[in-house]
This record gives C-alpha cells, structure tokens and sequence, in this order.
C-alpha cells in the first residue's frame, strides 16, 4: 500500500493540447493507459497541461486524466461522447441539480469552442478552469466556473 498526502487542487488556468485520440472501452476505469499517458506526456513535453482527447470527426471527449465541461450561459454543459464518468463529475452534477443549475450533455466539437462563455476540467483534484485549448485562448472569469469550485468544496466538507 502507499500512502501520500492529498493532491492539491489545481493552480492557474490549464491549457489543453488536442489529440485524435479515444480511449477503448471509455466509460470502464481500467489499467489500460497507455495512450492517455502517452498523448498526456506529449501535451505536457510541448507545454501543455493535459491532453484532451477528441474523435477523429473532432468531437471531444475527455482530458488524459480530467472530464472536460464547457459553459454557455448558466448551464454547464458535458460532451457526449466516449469517456469515464470520473467521480468529481458525478458529484458536481448532483450539486448542480442541488444547486438548481442546469446541465446536460450534447457533442462539442473542437470547430466550436469559440461559441462557449467558458471551460473547465474535473478530477480528483477539483475543478479548475481551462484558459487555452490549442491555440485558441478561453474566458477564465466565468461566474459558473467559480461556482463549481464552490460547489465542489462545500460538497466534500459535507460529505466527510
């Protein structure tokens, strides 16, 4: 067994690389990596912070090791497409419909990008929103990503 002390939440913005890239059987957490840990370590070697991973008809999917949310307005919105439904998702989604927020999942499309107000990516660190994707800059002073991040932390004081 190893034990470490827990992983801070994320610092500034992160920036996405896209790759072509899907992984097999997406929505079963499995041991089989390697090509997130490949894409993610290219990302990471030209700059990057994660790899976000995208269909070959430019639908995206997920990050190497984070979901991905996208805002328009007030409604957070996930792709629909092949991912693992990562634990910090699920919960930011029940603290949506909690919250009385909207969200839903519809096909975002690396062509697209530039119609959202804002994006974010999820994990066992929390949410911390995404500033680039490429080369394509993206609003980090989105009101609802900040509110994720409240819902997130409130979320965990009160589950523990």
């Amino acid at each position: 067994m190893i034990v470490r002390p827990p992983t801070p939440e994320y610092g500034p913005p992160q920036s996405l690389r896209s790759v072509q890239y899907l992984r097999p059987a997406a929505h079963i957490k499995h041991v089989g990596v390697f090509g997130q840990a490949y894409h993610l370590r290219r990302a990471q070697a030209a700059g990057f912070d994660e790899a976000l991973l995208v269909g070959p008809d430019g639908a995206v999917a997920e990050g190497a090791i984070t979901n991905v949310g996208f805002v328009r307005g007030d409604t957070v919105i996930w792709p629909d497409a092949p991912a693992l439904d990562g634990i910090t998702m699920l919960l930011l989604r029940r603290e949506l419909e909690r919250a009385g927020l909207r969200w839903l999942r519809q096909p975002v499309r690396l062509g697209e990008l530039a119609s959202f107000d804002g994006a974010f990516v999820s994990n066992s660190r929390g949410v911390t929103p995404i500033g680039r994707i490429d080369e394509q800059h993206v609003p980090t002073d989105v009101a609802l990503v900040a509110r994720l991040r409240a819902l997130y932390a409130a979320a965990h004081r009160n589950e523990v």
